[in-house]
């Protein structure tokens, strides 16, 4: 009797964990598409960084861009390719030397929606977080 309630309870307990949700599970995304998001400024000295994340049309890297200030100009631009797993993550880094300058990681949500946490180290305001990306539409 104890056997049988031990492999039903078992039972009960794999259903569940199949039913709920793969919050940590990344998503692979939809080839080609633009995200675009926004690392607010969180102080007084911080400036607002938008950001675009334009998958590439095989889906396995991605170009990550952000801005150094509300304004989009070329002078306060930053850029690099990451590629994009199997698993939906992506992390790169842009050095000048051997001086990390800035990191980005980050993972697929869902194929038009991403989570990026970018890292400025001796850049811009030295102020990086979270950003949520996601298509304009």
């Amino acid at each position: 009797m104890v056997k049988r309630i031990s492999i039903v309870l078992a039972a009960l307990a794999a259903l569940v964990l199949l039913t709920l949700p793969a919050s940590g599970v990344a998503a692979l995304p939809a080839k080609g598409i633009l995200l675009k998001g926004t690392l607010h400024a969180a102080g007084v000295t911080a400036l607002t960084k938008p950001i675009d994340f334009k998958v590439a049309s095989t889906g396995k890297t991605a170009r990550f861009t952000w801005w150094c200030g509300q304004q989009k100009t070329v002078s306060n631009r930053n850029a690099i390719t990451v590629a994009v797993k199997a698993d939906g993550t992506f992390k790169g880094n842009s050095n000048v030397g051997s001086l990390t300058v800035w990191t980005v990681t980050g993972r697929f949500l869902t194929a038009k929606t991403a989570r990026a946490s970018l890292r400025l180290i001796a850049t811009c305001d030295g102020k990086g977080g979270l950003a949520n990306l996601a298509t304009a539409g």
